[in-house]
Parts: structure tokens; C-alpha cells; sequence
């Protein structure tokens, strides 16, 4: 008997996977153990196993495309082995073979308009199997107007195959047209029915703006982004309405942290390790930290929790997206251990190896756009934490010194801090402290 193949559950928090990639082809022999496919979480790419000998006999969910975790993504089984074309299919198919003959006596006429199914309410959330969405897509229908046979009137693969489509209507047109009760083949449109067709027959807003039409009739159809983004834009919305945020800015000669950079480097090189301007910065933030605790927290319920190490993050950019892994006990390290982990980490993050105890428990991160030539900005606050601190480039400015005007790289360092906790006097003794030891750094031996 075939098997049925299950997006996993990699995580607690995680709900719902995206098929990166299926390593075999439908027909292809599999044996217990090898990796089946690879599912892209909200930030993590993971290899998935087969669990048993066989035959891949059906992929439901083709690549890019995503589905709750535990539900069914495909089937292995004996070669030639019948399976269904999704767990919703197994449905009891009776009443629609019922249906046929009295729909084949009908006499041939023009398709009544479809509109939202009558059990459904317009906007709602519409359950379909995989391979519906699939059929559903190709074929250019709405699934809104297509009845669901299947348990909870989910729609299967035979709904959407036996669904006959109407005229040509925009997917907005459609909704507004079973909002509104318009029958849409009974319109006298050229082509498609747009939105403007629908408001029209219902004598609302008979001359709809011209940009709508516009807008609605060229080729500008949004696509789903990938987890990684919907995961960035969650957090950063949840963020964004959690912390009351100040961005305080400030500049800070890096004359001593370029000379450190250039005496130590080398010597690191000869030991496998490149030291980057980076390091230097992780290692003075977490000597920071340690001496305002209030920083290196998080807070929640009005319960503020103190983190006894420094766990410093760093955002790294990885294909359109950015994950933060984070380096354990910072303020324990060396200069040479921070550098030789944290290029490890970013390695790992890039190639989409990292792991996920890497990427969790930070309390406090450093976001640099120095690189990008960015010279100011507001990061945004990498919850449950309470303050980023924001790295701009170095530029060569004059400044005076001694009363002489003289040329120093300078940088600003941008530091957003939630306001629940961190004070601007706070922040600004923090952000101080962050400049001193940057053009001090032998103030770290002290």
C-alpha cells in the first residue's frame, strides 16, 4: 500500500514548509534513507529523508510552493501502485458520479456566471489540496468559485478539473461581482471583466478611475515572497508595534581601530583567522554590555531579565533576506575566537548550514551598512532584545584636533534602544562608552 509523504515539523514554532527542492522525479526508485527533498523553513533549509523503501509515485507540492506541516506533499509506494492525487482526494467520489449524467443531458448553453461558492463567504480563507492549488493555478481559475467535495469542503484535484469556468473575469471582478449578486455573463465585455464592468452593472461608481483599470489590465501580478521574508516581515511588524524606539547617532574616530586591525591581522592570517573591523566592534560592544546590564536584557510583562552573557548577534545578508546568528558568550572570548566563529557562522548562514541554535538566543545585535556606503540609519530592533546598534561607513573628514583641522576616518554608530527600558541618558552613556573603548581599544587589557 502506498505511503503518504508529509511536510515534517522541523520546530515548535514552525507551521508550514516550502518545497525547495525534490531530489527525485516522479517514477524515480528511492531507498529508505536517502534525502527525498529539502524544505525551506522560515529561516532554515533542512534535508528531508525517505522514510521507506519504494517508488516516488506522485509529488503533490512541486517545488516553491508551500503547504501546512503533517500534510501530504506526494506518495511512494510499488511501481504502478494507484494513489490519490492528494489525502482530500480519497473523498467519497459517489455524488458527483451521480451528477454526471444529469449534467451530460443538459442541454449545451452558456455557463451561468460563477460566483464565491454558496457555503462560502466572501474573503474567506478557501481550503484546497495542493494539487488543486496546482490544477487550480494552470488553469487560471479562482478557487473561491469552485465547490469543494472533499471533507470540510475542501477543494480537490476532480473538483477543479470538473469546475466549468465562465467568462474571463479578473480575480477582483470576481470577488466583487459575488459581493455585489452581478451576473457576469450576462455583461457585454470585449475580453476580460474587469472591476470596472462589475461596479459599473452594479451602478456603483459607473466610471471607475482610470488608473484602477490600468492597473488592472497590464501583467503586474504580485507573487508570494519566500519564507524567509515573510518571517522578516512578521518580526519586524511585531517589533515595529512592541518597542517605543529612540535612534541615537553618533560619530567616532576609528583612527586606533584601523591601526589595531592592521598590527593584528596579519599575524592572525598566518593562524587561519581574518580579522575584520566587525570583530573588533563584537568584541568592544560585549565589554560594553557587561557594564550596563540594563542593555544586555529583554523585557516582557513588565519583568525585566538581565542575561548573564553576552550573546552577540550579527546580521547577515543571505540571498534576499537577512538571518542573525549569534555568537555565545562574546564578552568570555578572545579577539581571535570572535573572529574565527563569527566567519564561521557566516559561512554556515550563507550556504544555508546553519544551525538553529545558532541563530536563536541573542541579546544584542549589530547590524552593519557600512560596506553599502550607508552613513546613517535606524535598525530596527531584533526581538525579545532591547537595542542594535547600527554601523555606518568610514569616511575621511576633517575635524579639529588640538585646535589644527586635521583629516580622521570617521564613523557614525547608530544606536536604537526601546524606550521601556533604556533611557536616552542610558543610551547615550552606552553609546559613549561603545566610542571610547573604540578609540581607546587598549582600554580592553584594563
Amino acid at each position: 500500500m502506498a505511503t503518504e509523504v508529509l511536510m515534517p515539523k522541523l520546530g515548535l514554532t514552525m507551521t508550514e514548509g516550502t518545497i525547495e527542492e525534490w531530489k527525485f522525479k516522479e517514477g524515480d526508485t528511492v531507498k529508505k534513507g536517502d534525502i527525498l527533498f529539502s524544505v525551506a523553513t522560515d529561516k532554515l533549509t533542512n534535508d528531508v529523508e525517505a522514510e521507506e523503501d519504494g517508488v516516488l509515485l506522485k509529488i503533490l507540492l512541486p517545488e516553491g510552493e508551500t503547504a501546512p506541516c503533517k500534510s501530504v506533499i506526494g506518495w511512494i509506494g510499488a511501481a504502478g501502485e494507484a494513489v490519490p492525487d492528494a489525502a482530500g482526494d480519497a473523498a467519497p467520489a459517489a455524488a458527483p458520479a451521480a451528477a454526471a449524467p444529469a449534467a451530460a443531458a443538459a442541454p449545451a448553453a452558456a455557463p451561468a456566471a460563477p460566483t464565491a461558492h454558496a457555503d462560502r463567504p466572501a474573503g474567506a480563507y478557501v481550503l484546497a489540496t495542493p494539487y488543486a492549488k496546482k490544477l487550480a493555478k494552470e488553469k487560471g481559475y479562482d478557487l473561491s468559485l469552485i465547490p469543494g467535495t472533499g471533507p470540510n469542503g475542501t477543494v480537490v484535484a476532480k473538483d477543479v478539473e470538473s469546475f466549468v469556468a465562465g467568462p474571463k473575469t479578473s480575480p477582483m471582478a470576481a470577488k466583487l461581482a459575488a459581493e455585489l449578486g452581478v451576473d457576469v455573463s450576462k455583461l457585454d465585455v470585449n475580453g476580460r471583466v474587469m472591476k470596472a464592468d462589475v461596479l459599473a452593472a452594479a451602478g456603483v461608481g459607473a466610471a471607475a478611475p482610470a488608473e484602477a483599470a490600468a492597473a488592472e489590465s497590464n501583467d503586474e501580478k504580485p507573487v508570494k515572497v519566500n519564507p524567509l521574508r515573510r518571517s522578516i516581515a512578521a518580526n519586524m511588524t511585531n517589533s515595529w508595534h512592541t518597542s517605543p524606539r529612540v535612534t541615537y547617532t553618533r560619530p567616532v574616530d576609528v583612527t586606533a581601530m584601523k591601526e589595531l586591525r592592521a598590527k593584528l591581522k596579519d599575524g592572525l592570517k598566518e593562524q587561519g583567522i581574518k580579522l575584520t573591523y566587525n570583530h573588533i566592534l563584537m568584541k568592544v560592544v560585549a565589554k560594553a554590555l557587561t557594564e550596563f546590564p540594563d542593555v544586555n536584557a529583554s523585557f516582557a510583562d513588565n519583568m525585566l531579565t538581565r542575561h548573564k552573557h553576552v550573546n552577540m548577534g550579527l546580521a547577515v545578508a543571505k540571498g534576499d533576506g537577512l538571518i542573525v546568528p549569534n555568537v555565545k558568550n562574546c564578552e568570555e572570548k578572545s579577539l581571535a575566537q570572535i573572529a574565527k566563529e563569527t566567519e564561521g557562522l557566516i559561512e554556515a548562514t550563507r550556504s544555508g548550514k546553519v544551525q538553529m541554535e545558532d541563530i536563536t538566543g541573542a541579546t544584542f545585535t549589530i547590524s552593519s551598512l557600512g560596506p553599502y556606503g550607508i552613513t546613517n540609519f535606524s535598525p530596527i530592533i531584533n526581538q525579545p532584545e532591547l537595542a542594535i546598534l547600527g554601523v555606518c561607513d568610514m569616511v575621511d573628514t576633517p575635524v579639529v584636533r588640538n585646535g589644527e583641522i586635521v583629516i580622521r576616518p570617521m564613523m557614525n554608530l547608530c544606536l536604537t534602544a526601546d524606550h521601556r527600558v533604556i533611557d536616552g541618558v542610558m543610551g547615550s552613556k552606552f553609546l559613549k562608552r561603545i566610542c571610547e573603548l573604540l578609540e581607546n581599544p587598549y582600554m580592553l587589557l584594563v
